[in-house]
C-alpha cells in the first residue's frame, strides 16, 4: 500500500512540474517577427512596408463614365510612356488575345460588383536594350509624373508599380526568362458593372504615337 502511494505521490509531483513548465512557455503575443506594416501574405517571405507616397500625392479615384473612357485613358498613360522610352519601343498584345480584360473589381465575385478594365502586353524596345534598364526608365518616368512608384515583392524582379493619384495604375514585370521583354499592365479605377460597356477595338500593337 505503502508502494503504491509512494508512486502515485511521484506521478502526482511530475504531472505539476509539467503543468508548470508548459504554463511558463505561454505567449500573449505570437511567435517570430512582427509582421511589417502593409504586408500583404504570398505564400512566401513578407512583403517590405510599401514607402510613403511622395510630397502631395493624394488618391482622388476619376471613376469612368464608360468602358470606352477606361480605355482611352490608359492608352494615353501608355502612349506617354513609349514616348519617353527609347524611340521604337512598342507594346505588342498579340500573344495575349487581345491585351483587354473587364474582371470584378478587386477580385470580388459576390452580387453585381465593380469592375475594372486591364490590358497587358509586351513592351519590346529596339535591339540590344537591357531589360533592366527598361524597367527602372519605365519607373523613372512615372515618378517623373508625380506618381507613387516602387518595387514590389512576390513578383519577378526587377518591377516597377506606379500609382497616379487618379487611381490608375500601370505595372511593368521582368519575365522569368533572361532577355524576354518584359510585361506591361495597365489598370484603371473600379466603376460600376452597369456603365456602357461598347468600346472600340484596342490596338494589338500600341506605338508612341
Amino acid at each position: 500500500m505503502s508502494r503504491n502511494r509512494g508512486i502515485t505521490t511521484k506521478l502526482g509531483a511530475s504531472a505539476t512540474a509539467v503543468a508548470l513548465l508548459v504554463g511558463g512557455c505561454g505567449h500573449d503575443a505570437p511567435l517570430g517577427p512582427p509582421t511589417p506594416s502593409g504586408a500583404t501574405p504570398l505564400g512566401g517571405p513578407p512583403m517590405t512596408s510599401t514607402p510613403p507616397p511622395p510630397p502631395g500625392w493624394k488618391l482622388q479615384p476619376v471613376v469612368p463614365v464608360s468602358q470606352q473612357q477606361a480605355q482611352d485613358t490608359v492608352i494615353g498613360y501608355l502612349r506617354r510612356t513609349l514616348r519617353e522610352l527609347p524611340p521604337g519601343t512598342t507594346l505588342d498584345a498579340t500573344r495575349y488575345s487581345g491585351g483587354t480584360n473587364t474582371v470584378p473589381c478587386k477580385d470580388d465575385t459576390t452580387g453585381n460588383p465593380p469592375e475594372e478594365f486591364t490590358t497587358i502586353g509586351d513592351l519590346k524596345p529596339p535591339p540590344g536594350t537591357p531589360t533592366d534598364s527598361l524597367v527602372a526608365s519605365a519607373g523613372d518616368i512615372w515618378r517623373r509624373w508625380g506618381w507613387h512608384v516602387y518595387e514590389r515583392d512576390g513578383f519577378y524582379k526587377p518591377n516597377r508599380f506606379g500609382y497616379a493619384p487618379d487611381g490608375y495604375s500601370l505595372q511593368i514585370e521582368a519575365r522569368a526568362r533572361p532577355g524576354e521583354p518584359p510585361s506591361l499592365k495597365a489598370t484603371s479605377p473600379c466603376f460600376p458593372a452597369e456603365i456602357p460597356r461598347d468600346r472600340t477595338p484596342f490596338p494589338a500593337i500600341l506605338t508612341a504615337e
